[in-house]
């Protein structure tokens, strides 16, 4: 290489670090157990128990997928996930995974990682992503913040600070020091349609939204009006590209 100058070598190197990293192995769960889940027990979930041993219990393929497959803090709407067979919804399966390192599972994105490993082998999943024109509610603002909306001064970075969403009964979202990002996924989920974070408001805010989701039972305003007066936001219908991912290829687990 001593007669090439020095920019080219350069990128000559930059291109070979590229190959390298591209390369790299994905990070696996060092043992994972898979067994058909038939009680038909209502009781589901998935969670990082201490250790970093990972569970799903009673869970369906979808939400597997839906987890690892996603690129935001929540995951994937259905609406987001393109040629799936019925059996990802209907079959539910129990999951433990250990991995060789706990910090493995210290995050959620590093869990989602695993997650990926696991069902491109168990699985043999097969997959490439795309760009749909879809349906959307897009979150914008409309006016001052409202009185349920109000900036956080919590420091996250805190060991002892509670931020985040932590659950709750249908019709409220009570989360403290979340992104707006964050809480378009949360509008998502209650709206059943892909929400587009489009308030361009940085930072963390504290929010207790309310509203009814039955009209005919309460008082309460519907999610729409609940996020006008109670935020001073506004979901506004529209279309869109949305990013999805496509199912090329998936088989039922050998369980062991």
């Amino acid at each position: 290489m001593s007669h090439l100058r020095p920019a080219v070598i350069a990128l000559v190197l930059a291109a070979s670090s590229a190959v390298l990293i591209a390369q790299a192995p994905q990070p696996t769960f060092e043992v994972a157990t898979i067994t058909r889940n038939q009680s038909l027990n209502g009781d589901s979930g998935m969670r990082v128990e201490p250790g970093g041993r990972f569970t799903a219990m009673n869970a369906p393929v979808f939400w597997l997928l839906a987890s690892a497959y996603s690129e935001s803090p929540g995951a994937l709407r259905p609406s987001q996930i393109v040629s799936a067979p019925t059996w990802l919804e209907s079959e539910h399966y129990d999951i433990i995974g250990k991995p060789a390192d706990p910090s493995d599972t210290s995050t959620f994105q590093k869990t989602r990682r695993l997650l990926r490993s696991l069902l491109e082998d168990r699985f043999k999943l097969r997959t490439h992503h795309d760009q749909r024109q879809m349906a959307i509610y897009a979150l914008v603002r409309n006016g001052a913040l409202g009185p349920r909306f109000t900036p956080s001064s919590t420091d996250c970075s805190a060991p002892s600070s509670r931020c985040g969403f932590g659950g709750g009964p249908a019709g409220r979202i009570k989360a403290n020091a979340i992104t707006t990002d964050l809480l378009a996924q949360l509008l998502g989920n209650a709206t059943d349609r892909l929400v587009v974070d489009r308030t361009r408001l940085g930072g963390r805010f504290d929010i207790d939204l309310e509203w009814s989701p039955d009209q005919t039972a309460t008082d309460k305003p519907s999610i729409f009006t609940a996020v006008q007066e109670q935020l001073g936001l506004k979901l506004e219908s529209s279309r869109g590209p949305v990013d999805v991912i496509v199912i090329d290829h998936i088989e039922r687990p050998s369980e062991n």
